[in-house]
């Protein structure tokens, strides 16, 4: 038996089924994976999901998103932010980062935001995400990527953190 598993294992490592490169790859992946969780999340010393939703909404508005989507219940948020590409007022790079885009036959770019509002504890934790997406005339999309800069996060929580301090002083 030992024999026909150790022959099995070798096969299979022989037809790359099985490699010490694909365990790493899929360990690099779940580091990624965590540390982009980990820049996405942030926990509030509160109880008060309301306030935390309240705030998390007045953000998005401010920074131009319509929010398609507010499930108080859930804690989930979710919204939109579009740009007319040809809009010369508009500073695209500000927005999408100074990653390489192809922005050809492009009419419209937006960014997409997807919010959770979860108790935990005696805190609240909020986890968002942000994509962009490239759609050409058609509307369609032509690129669609994951906003993974850890500052644009960290952006984004500064102004939830100012948002909280209003809503907490009532202004």
């Amino acid at each position: 038996m030992k024999k026909i598993l150790t022959m099995l294992l070798i096969c299979l490592a022989a037809a790359g089924v099985f490699t010490a490169d694909s365990v790493w790859a899929k360990e690099e992946i779940i580091k990624t994976q965590l540390e982009k969780r980990e820049f996405q999340t942030r926990t509030f010393d509160t109880t008060d999901k309301p306030m935390i939703m309240k705030a998390m909404l007045n953000v998005l508005q401010d920074e131009g998103f319509i929010v398609n989507n507010a499930n108080p219940l859930l804690g989930f948020i979710s919204g939109t932010k579009e740009f007319d590409v040809t809009d010369k007022t508009i500073d695209l790079k500000k927005e999408f980062g100074a990653k390489k885009l192809n922005w050809a036959g492009v009419r419209v770019a937006a960014i997409e935001t997807t919010a959770n509002v979860s108790e935990y504890g005696k805190q609240i934790r909020v986890r968002i995400n942000f994509k962009r997406k490239l759609l050409n005339v058609y509307g369609n999309a032509q690129s669609i990527t994951e906003i993974d800069d850890s500052q644009y996060y960290q952006d984004f929580f500064a102004k939830v953190d100012k948002a909280i301090f209003l809503q907490k002083q009532k202004i």
